[in-house]
């Protein structure tokens, strides 16, 4: 990577760092008043309500919170949300302008009572904390813009890098060769895959990278430890243009060290632990959902190899 794409990425960091949080305080103003000028009556009607947080999915963080910025595997698809966002908030500012311009009129006129009084300063209120969301949104806009274009200089990677264990190596196998890249051993778990296996995806992922790892049916004691390092060096990949899946650990039948119960457990620990950019794969339900056959308790049939590999593809968009 060269210091010009370096220099662009931490300025744009630096920014989302700045703007990433969008919280407006929740303000609901209604007020029905009659007034009088002269035989005229008119009724002034104010119904305004802006929500406590309005951003994107995905770039939330709770109240009292600092603002951090979130690795995104899809800058354009933030700053399409965002610029409907940005319409919404201009529709909203325009609708208050309107009633602040109805009665500073009512004001000149000199035909305004105190309770019009008081809404008409906190409409100007609002109005002023609405043009500085307005501005924080379009910051944000510049932010991701400038997140897509860098994406766009990263060097392209390998299509797919699936990442596994004994049930990756036969998958392997069965399915053939297929163009993409497979870092899998029998009989390992979490130590490998800090050692041996994030190294080379490390030296393979690029731009455009879909990663899908699944371990943990020979370790699954470490939950907690793959929920850390998943979540640290996935945050790493997709800073360079990837976009990482972990799916459950499959279907075993009971044995002496692996069991039904402790393969769910697993599954529902880590899913809650890893982080919300990472993208978690359901296979375990839909193996159980479309049937399977296991030759040894713990690993699969070529059928079933072959047909939970189509299940992946199609879960990375790729068939």
């Amino acid at each position: 990577m060269t210091k010009k794409v370096k220099g662009r990425i931490l300025k744009a960091a630096l920014t989302l760092a700045a703007v990433c949080a969008l919280t407006v305080p929740s303000m609901t103003i209604r007020a029905d008043k009659t007034a009088e000028a002269g035989d005229d009556t008119q009724v002034i009607q104010t119904a305004v309500q802006v929500q406590d947080t309005v951003q994107p999915s995905g770039t939330g963080q709770a109240a009292g919170e600092e603002a951090v910025p979130l690795p995104v595997a899809d800058p354009e698809e933030y700053t399409g949300q965002l610029q409907d966002i940005r319409q919404i908030l201009q529709t909203q500012l325009e609708q208050v302008q309107l009633q602040i311009q109805t009665l500073t009129q009512l004001q000149e006129a000199s035909v305004i009572d105190a309770a019009q009084l008081q809404l008409l300063g906190q409409l100007q209120a609002l109005e002023q904390t609405q043009v500085q969301q307005i501005a924080m949104t379009d910051a944000q806009i510049e932010a991701f813009m400038g997140l897509a274009a860098i994406q766009e200089e990263l060097p392209a990677g390998p299509e797919i890098i699936f990442v596994g264990d004994s049930r990756f190596v036969q998958m392997n196998n069965a399915v053939g060769d297929n163009g993409f890249v497979w870092i899998a051993k029998s009989s390992q778990g979490y130590k490998w895959f800090a050692s041996e296996a994030i190294p080379q995806i490390d030296e393979a992922v690029g731009n455009g990278t879909k990663i899908i790892i699944n371990l943990g049916v020979n370790d699954v004691a470490n939950v907690n430890a793959y929920a850390e390092l998943v979540n640290r060096k996935a945050a790493e990949w997709i800073q360079k243009g990837a976009t990482v899946y972990y799916s459950s650990v499959n279907p075993v039948e009971n044995g002496k060290y692996i069991t039904k119960s402790m393969v769910s457990n697993f599954n529902r620990k880590l899913q809650a632990r890893l982080s919300p950019e990472i993208h978690w794969i359901d296979s375990y339900s839909y193996l159980q959902g479309t049937g399977y056959t296991l030759t040894d308790g713990l690993h699969f049939s070529n059928g079933t190899y072959k047909n939970l590999y189509r299940y992946y593809l199609s879960a990375l968009g790729r068939a």
